[in-house]
């Protein structure tokens, strides 16, 4: 009896935390921080936010370069561009709801970006 009441216990201690992560969800607004050189968002939360500023994006070019750029509600906007070939496969892995993080140095060129890829992200809405 004592066991059973300690399994029963436990599968309900474990079955309630799992059920804490399901349906987990991230969406915030796109972020720029032109002091720190940064800027973050993901795509779908961007074109679904409630005011016409957010604006995320990157583009991959055939002459071999991409131009990222981020813009927050407040209109404040950060961009860069890039050759190297790492940048651009990560920029390759962009979906149209993917989390995008990207930063630059102060001539703009891009530093690091990173791309994410989740069932979490928000999915942009028509």
């Amino acid at each position: 009896m004592k066991k059973t009441g300690m399994m029963l216990g436990l599968c309900i201690a474990m079955g309630l935390s799992t059920a804490s992560f399901a349906g987990a969800k991230d969406s915030h607004s796109v972020y720029v921080n032109v002091g720190a050189r940064i800027f973050v968002g993901i795509m779908g939360a961007a074109r679904n936010s409630p005011d016409s500023q957010q604006t995320l994006y990157c583009y991959v070019y055939s002459s071999g370069f991409a131009h990222c750029l981020a813009t927050d509600a407040s209109g404040i906007s950060a961009s860069c561009v890039t050759g190297d070939a790492e940048l651009l496969s990560v920029i390759r892995s962009l979906h149209s709801d993917s989390y995008l993080e990207v930063s630059y140095d102060s001539s703009g060129a891009c530093t690091n970006i990173v791309v994410g890829n989740a069932s979490i992200f928000e999915p942009k809405q028509p």
